[in-house]
């Protein structure tokens, strides 16, 4: 065991936390105490940990556990305070809570352990990020979990339409859009329809969806004969358009903030250097490339491009034992969701072709295609993601923008620079 610094050890709760306090040899120096996590208990601990660095004669560190949102504001607390912290893995802290015979949790002990792998591993500390990238990774999350509620309440708009009205589904199968969603508000049931005048439909088809008289007469024929269809075979309880209504209502609401949310991602990311620098691999776009950046943030904080893979929770996890060597094995999933959803449509988009007939990214695609004779399509995107993620640690790490070259082209490059080398 080194002698370092004093230990804080940080068991976060929802309003409380506990805290342990051990000396630079790893031993307890004053008994575990609890704090509120408002201004007050915060402005006591800071109080506590003043006197632990007048007593040894340098400034403690702070290991607490990842907890969500919970030790967020912990963890950017200390951090403005000047303290270095280590924000660990509930995966590594349980597994080192579970490693005694006796059973014993509580939320002191618990305190206490985290402050110990202070000694014991080689913990990596917290790096906060530019105000720019943890801004960024509230809208783009933000913009995650919106979009997610609006995918739900469009199920149950559908849901919806299926019993009271479903041939109306036919005439608009993006039930989301605003053409169909102004109609839907104006009237929500088949009787509504029917009753409604006809220059009234046409009107909002054409002020919502810019098209000819020519289309928006054809359109209200199909919505005509979808309310038909529901009047005859619908169950036309008001409770139903009722619920049309408040569904529709919470859809437009939630695409305004999404449009909201969009050009305030699309602000922060002019100031943002790696945002054009991902944007410059083929696959990764306008919407892909700011999820990216926030997640990653500073790429120095990763040695190598494997300790990216392994952040972003795509690297293989390994079963063996004796002779037994595992070849099915999946993605370990221990990163993060955010980055790895955005690198699946990433690897999607790369390996398919554009409309014209060129390809979104032709070395990706020949990869993708040659693996796939062998290997299920699901693994061989993970193949994808994989080597996506090592291209951006590469465009990111040498900030250049990336170019499109084959793998022969890498190899004779590769021979050149050894020659010139030697």
């Amino acid at each position: 065991m080194k002698a370092r610094s004093p230990v804080i050890g940080v068991d976060v709760a929802k309003d409380f936390c506990y805290y342990a306090i051990l000396n630079p040899t790893g031993q307890v120096h004053i008994k575990s105490f609890k704090a509120s996590s408002n201004s007050e208990g915060l402005i006591f601990v800071l109080g506590e940990i003043q006197k632990v660095e007048k007593t040894f004669n340098s400034k403690p560190v702070i290991v607490l556990e990842s907890t969500g949102h919970y030790s967020n504001r912990l963890v950017h607390f200390f951090t403005n305070n000047d303290f270095r912290v280590f924000l660990i893995n509930p995966l590594l802290s349980h597994s080192i809570k579970n490693s005694t015979v006796r059973k014993v949790k509580t939320d002191k002990v618990d305190a206490e352990e985290l402050a110990k792998l202070y000694f014991f591993m080689n913990l990596r500390e917290y790096q906060i990020q530019t105000k720019h990238i943890e801004n960024l990774k509230i809208l783009t999350r933000t913009y995650h979990h919106l979009s997610q509620q609006r995918v739900s309440i469009i199920n149950q708009l559908k849901a919806t339409l299926d019993q009271i009205m479903p041939e109306f589904k036919k005439v608009y199968k993006n039930i989301a859009g605003k053409t169909p969603l102004e109609l839907l508000l104006q009237y929500p049931s088949p009787s509504n329809f029917l009753q409604a005048p006809k220059d009234d439909i046409i009107h909002i088809i054409r002020a919502n969806a810019r098209v000819s008289i020519e289309y928006a007469q054809k359109k209200y024929v199909q919505i005509l004969n979808s309310a038909k269809d529901g009047q005859k075979s619908g169950i036309l309880f008001n409770a139903y358009s009722q619920t049309i209504t408040i569904h529709v209502k919470h859809l437009k609401h939630i695409n305004e903030q999404l449009v909201s949310i969009n050009k305030n991602i699309e602000a922060l990311a002019i100031d943002i250097p790696e945002i054009p620098l991902l944007q410059s691999i083929p696959g990764i776009g306008q919407k892909l490339a700011p999820i990216i950046a926030a997640e990653i943030g500073d790429i120095n904080r990763f040695k190598n491009s494997k300790q990216l893979v392994a952040y972003c929770g795509i690297d293989p996890s390994v079963r063996q034992s004796g002779d037994f060597v595992g070849t099915k094995n999946k993605f370990t999933k221990r990163g993060s969701i955010y980055i790895r959803k955005a690198l699946y449509m990433a690897a999607v988009i790369a390996i398919r072709k554009n409309p014209n007939g060129t390809y979104v990214n032709k070395v990706i695609y020949d990869y993708y295609h040659k693996k796939i004779q062998s290997k299920p399509r699901k693994k061989v995107l993970g193949a994808v993601m994989n080597k996506l993620v090592r291209i951006i640690f590469s465009v990111l790490k040498n900030q250049h923008t990336f170019v499109l070259i084959t793998p022969e082209e890498q190899v004779k490059m590769y021979r050149s620079n050894m020659k010139i080398a030697s």
